[in-house]
């Protein structure tokens, strides 16, 4: 109780993030809500306001119940609010099969292989003989030219698209991208060539947003001017500006394997270290009337200016806006409980945007900075060096503790992997990161002096050269990384219970807490037996929805057998995205990848868990035959076969006719047509995503 009476926020916190969760998986429209509210807050102004009433609001759980009722009820109404899609003025309420739309650029475009992809903010479509003011978010391709190179957060453009719903989710066990970018407000995209866009010559942003962007392209040409290229480059971007757009996949799954990967964005880790630096510096004014105050001002601006340095980007917007609540309540000692300021830069920023609730980085970085505040001071308790080098790399590996007990149940479920040798590379990582950050900004103030700005450049290579080097080794370990985990939501949440439990035991010495913990510990054993139990007797068929590719999965037991092409075979990026984030749900331990090349023509009958199942590929016509009551279950046809559905295919009368992702639309069309003339079961997997049966 004392704790909760410590931080007040934290409490009323609670009621608002539940109202958030529930207006995000329940959303419902409510009309007349400021009428349904007003009883509540009525009584409460009345409770604060009116002494004669004699009620004690401070004690009277009656109070406490209309306040969390109406911080959820509030936080219910915001989130429904900023729902784009509940908009009367929506722009798909007024969109067409095509239509001539004009918007806005709401970020600096993202480069692609052949496109720009570009978040438009669509403020009219042409109706009629008249523009109709809308609102709402896009996402739009638009292909490379030499003006499509030249679009910049901000500018107005004119353009006529023909607009779809973002797809559902292809592939199970793949990324969810929709649900993704709903929560950004974005629910349609479209693809337009060269002709049928054109930039107004407007440019109508945020001025503020709009300097940082250019403040962080013209850094970025620094970088390039004096030679920074290639690795160095992407993860110097990276780590300094936050620009993630040139890191390959082979960069991100060495620091991702690691446990480094969050210094390639810009987050709570780059604020702390400007933040803990910078208060060192100014430790004179500690001594100085009202310095306390002085120094919050000057480290909160200077924060800021780090920020817009590094593109305001959300996730430093996150961690900027943590860190100055903390050196406010630090300014005033009255007011400098941690959880307290942490959960009012919560409600600030959840006030402006609900939907941040759902992003991963803000829950990492929250999760985070509890786990470091609450945990790191008495894990350094355990050993207190007098070496002043050994306390720093003690104070280091404390951080690294906490913050990866604080984390690792949201990392198993979301990532499905654990970077066992997290404490070695963050020792690395975190000083070698810091000197890049201050190298980086040190080059970017004397860029202009030719002969420094060239030895700080060499120096800031280097540092990020040897940084990769590091990461790259430490993967290449044995038993660098545990990975094809996959945890549920309840078993994640049963994690974090078993974890609260055993640091109430270290606390309180009190046997209850472990009793309570174990029984939690045997819940997760029980949930793991179980999904254990109904993986080992699973038989399925699944066909995935890869572009131009044939991807054909036989599982049995914990055991798959992917037939696919060579190409597929060997991207390994394109597998974690499309087919191994499944195996590790469906407990897979054993692949086994069979080539069959595109070329190749013919047909393959497949004899699996009593199915019949036969593939007809390139160049392949139908000449399976028969025999005697053998029946064809299911009929996959892949890469543009030359089959021609007819009476013969009729006779035989498969199940289930399936046209993989690997065949055109246009062959596929004419398929369609003709099997519903023929009145035979089919199934697209390039229109409805992947075909999944169990056998």
């Amino acid at each position: 109780m004392k704790i909760w009476n410590q931080a007040p926020l934290v409490r009323l916190l609670i009621p608002f993030i539940s109202g958030i969760l529930i207006a995000i998986y329940f959303p419902y429209k409510i009309g007349n809500f400021f009428f349904l509210i007003l009883p509540y807050f009525v009584f409460i102004i009345c409770v604060v306001l009116v002494p004669s009433l004699k009620i004690s609001y401070r004690k009277s759980w009656i109070f406490g119940l209309m306040t969390n009722l109406l911080l959820f009820a509030f936080a219910y109404q915001l989130t429904i609010y900023k729902t784009d899609k509940f908009n009367t003025d929506h722009f798909s309420k007024f969109i067409n099969e095509e239509a001539y739309i004009r918007g806005i650029i709401q970020q600096s475009p993202i480069e692609k292989e052949r496109s720009y992809k570009i978040i438009l903010s669509i403020t009219g479509v042409h109706s009629g003989s008249e523009w109709t003011h809308t609102s709402g978010k896009a996402m739009i391709y638009i292909a490379k030219n030499e003006s499509a190179s030249k679009l910049k957060y901000g500018d107005q453009i004119l353009l006529n698209a023909k607009f779809q719903a973002i797809p559902n989710i292809q592939n199970p066990g793949e990324f969810n991208y929709k649900r993704f970018l709903a929560f950004h407000n974005v629910y349609h995209q479209c693809s337009v060539t060269h002709g049928d866009w054109a930039n107004l010559g407007i440019n109508s942003g945020n001025l503020i947003l709009k300097q940082s962007y250019e403040l962080r392209d013209n850094l970025l040409k620094i970088l390039a001017e004096n030679n920074i290229k290639e690795d160095e480059f992407a993860v110097g971007a990276a780590l300094m500006l936050g620009y993630s757009d040139k890191l390959d996949q082979e960069l991100i799954s060495a620091y991702s394997s690691t446990g480094a990967l969050h210094v390639l964005s810009v987050s709570g880790l780059h604020v702390a270290i400007v933040y803990v630096v910078f208060n060192w510096l100014l430790f004179f004014l500690d001594k100085v009337k009202r310095g306390n105050i002085i120094k919050a001002a000057v480290l909160i601006l200077l924060l800021w200016f780090y920020s817009a340095l590094t593109g305001l980007s959300p996730s430093v917007l996150r961690a900027s806006t943590m860190f100055s609540f903390i050196i406010i309540a630090k300014a005033f000692d009255r007011y400098t409980n941690i959880y307290n300021t942490l959960a009012a830069s919560a409600f600030v920023l959840l006030a402006i945007d609900p939907f941040l609730i759902m992003e991963v980085g803000f829950q990492l970085s929250y999760i985070a900075v509890i786990g470091i505040v609450y945990l790191q001071p008495k894990i350094y308790a355990w050993y207190e060096p007098d070496n002043r080098l050994l306390d720093q790399i003690w104070t280091i590996t404390a951080v690294s503790i906490a913050a990866q007990i604080a984390t690792f149940p949201l990392g198993l479920h979301y990532f499905h992997q654990f970077p066992n040798y997290f404490l070695l590379s963050n020792f690395i990582v975190i000083p070698v990161s810091t000197i890049v950050i201050y190298l980086g900004i040190a080059l970017f103030v004397l860029y202009k002096l030719t002969f420094i700005a060239g030895l700080l450049a060499i120096c800031f290579s280097w540092s990020v050269w040897f940084l990769n080097a590091s990461v790259k080794v430490i993967e290449k370990w044995p038993h660098a990384l545990l990975n094809g985990i996959s945890i549920s939501i309840l078993e994640t949440w049963l994690l974090y219970g078993m974890i609260i439990l055993f640091i109430f035991y270290f606390k309180k010495r009190k046997v209850k807490y472990v009793f309570y913990a174990i029984t939690m510990m045997i819940l997760i054993l029980c949930s793991q037996i179980f999904e254990q139990y109904q993986q080992s007797n699973q038989r399925k068929l699944i066909i995935y929805n890869i572009p131009k590719t044939s991807a054909i999965d036989f599982i049995s037991s914990r055991s798959s057998t992917l037939l696919t092409d060579s190409i597929f075979a060997k991207n390994e990026s394109s597998q974690l995205f499309h087919v191994k984030h499944n195996w590790w749900d469906l407990g897979i331990n054993k692949n086994k990848i069979i080539v069959k090349e595109k070329e190749a023509g013919g047909t393959e009958l497949i004899k699996f868990r009593n199915k019949n199942i036969l593939i007809i590929n390139k160049r392949a016509f139908l000449n399976y035959q028969k025999k005697g009551t053998e029946k064809i279950d299911y009929l996959i046809v892949s890469n543009n076969s030359d089959l021609k559905v007819s009476e013969k295919l009729k006779e035989m009368n498969p199940e289930m006719i399936i046209f993989d992702s690997s065949n055109s639309r246009y062959k596929i069309k004419a398929w369609k047509e003709d099997c519903e003339k023929l009145g035979l079961n089919y199934y697209a997997v390039s229109e409805s995503g992947a075909f999944e049966t169990n056998l």
